[in-house]
């Protein structure tokens, strides 16, 4: 086993000796911008005390809500971009995001070999973090944002030197011995694919997160959600998909005017009914990354098949 492959734990990489595995259904609690919605909470607290698998999925800024046995701590990283102010001030260079974001972040290279290294040593200062807290026999990990700009390679590089990082800290003792580490796959979804797929990458992600996810007027995903559909069916991945209320879903034409559909809370209950989705969360707006509804999906095989696969294709 390659050694960045160890951090993720043998749980997550061990194939099964048959053609079957447990099937688990999977919560995922999230906020990015303020406190996780209580309503969100509790859920997650009820589905673990039920055996399912848990994922609490936070800005390490803000503070952590209370851990349970079976809840696994994932903390948020902004990624490929950086803080206007100090933390942009650590990068060769940055550029203007010409965005909603403009006002607060800009733009780095996660290709430049310094760029990466900086946000590198971010991941495991958050790991470190996280492995401080969990519970015992939780995973951790890293939510790594703003990487729909790296090619599958790029993604790669990145990833596996972020694990290859977290096996030297934890040679150093810094990262507890018997700790499960990974990453989560944000957005971009056919690079990531690709970076599977071409087995480039030395452990798989712990979950796919698709933002700005909706349905067409006759039921049909956006493309960058059915691509994180068939990563899930392949790679027995939970996908989660993010939805915003301000998010218009598709126009249709009513007394000869145009009218737009919003993503409703409802579209997205629907979403998660589809297969290969581990569940969906609807926040009413994206600049306030605070769903208020989670809904459960398809269970996931906990193990892949020996070829790495979930099922044959």
């Amino acid at each position: 086993m390659m050694a960045g492959a160890a951090a993720i734990g043998l749980s997550l990489l061990h194939p099964l000796t048959g053609a079957t595995a447990e099937l688990k259904k999977q919560y995922w609690a999230t906020s990015l911008t303020r406190s996780v919605d209580n309503g969100l909470l509790q859920g997650l607290y009820k589905a673990v005390a039920r055996g399912e698998v848990g994922w609490l999925d936070v800005d390490a800024a803000k503070s952590i809500p209370r851990l349970e046995p079976g809840i696994n701590l994932i903390l948020y990283h902004v990624g490929g971009n950086c803080y206007i102010g100090e933390d942009c001030e650590r990068f060769p260079a940055s550029e203007p995001t010409n965005d909603r974001w403009d006002e607060g972040e800009r733009i780095i290279d996660l290709n430049d070999a310094a760029a990466r290294k900086i946000v590198i040593e971010d991941l495991v200062a958050l790991v470190r973090k996280a492995d401080e807290v969990a519970p015992v026999h939780a995973i951790v990990g890293a939510h790594l944002d703003n990487v729909h700009r790296l090619g599958a390679q790029g993604l790669a590089d990145l990833f596996n030197d972020f694990l290859k990082a977290v096996e030297a800290a934890r040679r150093r003792g810094l990262v507890s011995g018997a700790r499960a580490v990974g990453y989560v796959a944000k957005n971009n979804p056919e690079a990531f694919k690709q970076a599977l797929d071409r087995k480039l990458l030395d452990a798989r992600p712990l979950y796919q997160i698709n933002e700005n996810a909706r349905l067409s007027q006759d039921g049909t995903l956006d493309r960058d959600s059915r691509a994180a559909q068939q990563i899930g069916r392949r790679y027995c991945l939970p996908v989660f998909l993010k939805t915003f209320g301000s998010d218009v879903a598709y126009a249709t034409e009513q007394d000869g005017d145009e009218v737009k559909i919003y993503v409703s809370k409802e579209m997205t209950r629907r979403m998660a009914q589809l297969p290969d989705i581990s569940g969906a969360a609807w926040s009413a707006d994206e600049r306030r990354y605070q769903p208020t509804i989670f809904v459960q999906g398809s269970p996931v095989p906990q193990a892949p098949l020996p070829s790495g696969q979930c099922r044959g294709e």
